[in-house]
């Protein structure tokens, strides 16, 4: 993925095994619709002609009634990933970027899935949010494993 237009950025990287086979989970992350995620009402494309095409826009609305705009950076079938930068918000937010990667990998010796979520935000993130980013990555792995 590529580096954020920031002097520093902070990193949170978390990852979990899922008991469903890569493939599967792959189905529920790749469209961006975040339909596994229990704070999300909806998401949408809102440029691009396909909402796989790298440069593409979506709108994701939240149940709170924030909604976010992000851009798909990088999407590969082959390598089982895609990536997405914070390009707008309704709501002021509380750092200035953001960009997220999704990666997972096959475990062969069980057919489960490994998911790694790995979030760069600008030099303005604070604490609060470096957890919050850290607890709803969490939280999602739970409801993909659910999900699938």
């Amino acid at each position: 993925p590529r580096t954020p237009d920031m002097a520093t950025n902070t990193k949170v990287h978390e990852s979990a095994v899922i008991a469903a086979p890569l493939e599967r989970v792959w189905a529920l992350i790749r469209p961006m619709t975040f339909s596994f995620s229990s704070i999300v009402a909806s998401s949408t494309m809102s440029s691009g002609s396909t909402a796989d095409q790298v440069g593409s826009n979506h709108t994701i609305s939240y149940k709170d009634g924030s909604k976010w705009t992000v851009r798909l950076c990088e999407l590969s079938d082959l390598d089982t990933f895609l990536s997405y930068e914070l390009v707008s918000s309704q709501d002021p937010l509380p750092v200035s970027g953001s960009i997220n990667t999704i990666r997972l990998r096959k475990v062969t010796a069980t057919n489960q899935c490994y998911i790694e979520w790995m979030t760069e935000f600008s030099s303005d993130a604070t604490p609060e949010v470096i957890q919050d980013s850290k607890f709803k990555k969490l939280e999602a792995f739970k409801e993909i494993a659910a999900a699938v």
